[in-house]
This record gives C-alpha cells, structure tokens and sequence, in this order.
C-alpha cells in the first residue's frame, strides 16, 4: 500500500505546481523608448544589428553599434528622469533569423554570470556578446542562449519585452 501511495502523493503535488519560467526578465527594472527614424536607433531596422545603450556617469546617453562607433547624446531633464536601463545598460537589436521589425530584442548589457553592473558584454558583428570579465558568450540571434561557457550551468541573458509602435520602441518591463 505504501509503495503505491507514494507515487500517486507525489503525482499530485507535481500536478498542483506550475511552471513560472519566463524568458523576460523582472529581476532589473527598465523603462527605454527611442525612435528608429533618429540614427543611431535607424541601425535597428537591419537584421543582425544590435546597439548597446548605457548610461554614463555624467547623465549622457552612450550609444554603441557593433562596429566600435560610439554616440554620445544628453538626455533631457524628462528623459534622465523617467529611463530606467537594467543592471549594465541594454543591448537591443533585429535578431538576424527573424528580419521582422516587430522581432526585435532586448537584453540587459551586464553579464547574468557576474551579475555586476561593471561586468558588461561586448557585442560583435557576428551576433555575439561577450563578458569581458568571465569570458563567457551568448547569441544574440537566438534568444540570448550561452554558446561558449566555461561552466555547464551558465543562463540565459537577461530579457526585456520590446513593444514597437511605429516609429518607436519601448523596452519595458
């Protein structure tokens, strides 16, 4: 009797749980929106580009491609006030296996490894960001998967919902 009631004990408390996994992240707050009509963010249009968006400690916008090319703009009082950017900053881009504007993705600048804000990735031109502390890669184009990790149980990165409104885009969580 007991080797039968056991089982279905445990096949009902496993029924009662649900699965809460998502792949968006609510572990950091942001609150982004930018035109894709205004360069830099017009480079978002073309699959397989993806810009990284920080904050610099003087209150400017830094704006990077994956090319190096860095834009540095002020932001305004309403802007500096109301954009939250994650733990490291954004990294948001046209995965370039879904050439849709609606695709695009938006994934925290820090590393979920290091989990420091000053342990960010490095995007390159083939679609990956790489720690510059741990060593460790993701795809961009693919969800924010680990493709080269120096340990097993590596994550994801940490995801934003994007919404596209015409012209704008909002990553808000």
């Amino acid at each position: 009797m007991k080797k039968v009631l056991f089982p279905v004990l445990a096949l009902l408390l496993t029924a009662g749980c649900e699965n809460s996994y998502s792949t968006m992240s609510v572990k950091y707050r942001v609150r982004f929106t930018c035109r894709t009509d205004i360069a830099p963010f017009n480079q978002l249009s073309t699959p397989g580009r993806f810009l990284s968006v920080r904050m610099l400690p003087d209150g400017n916008l830094s704006v990077t491609d994956p090319d190096g090319n860095e834009i540095i703009r002020p932001l305004t009082q309403k802007e500096s006030s109301s954009f939250t950017l994650g733990l490291g900053g954004l990294i948001i881009g046209n995965p370039l296996f879904e050439p849709d504007a609606s695709s695009l993705y938006a994934f925290d600048l820090a590393c979920p490894e290091c989990d420091r804000q000053q342990y960010r990735l490095k995007v390159d031109l083939s679609g990956g960001a790489k720690c510059t502390r741990c060593g460790n890669i993701w795809s961009l184009d693919n969800g924010g998967y680990p493709v080269e990790t120096t340990s097993s149980k590596v994550r994801t990165l940490y995801r934003y919902p994007v919404k596209v409104s015409g012209n704008s885009i909002t990553v808000s969580n």
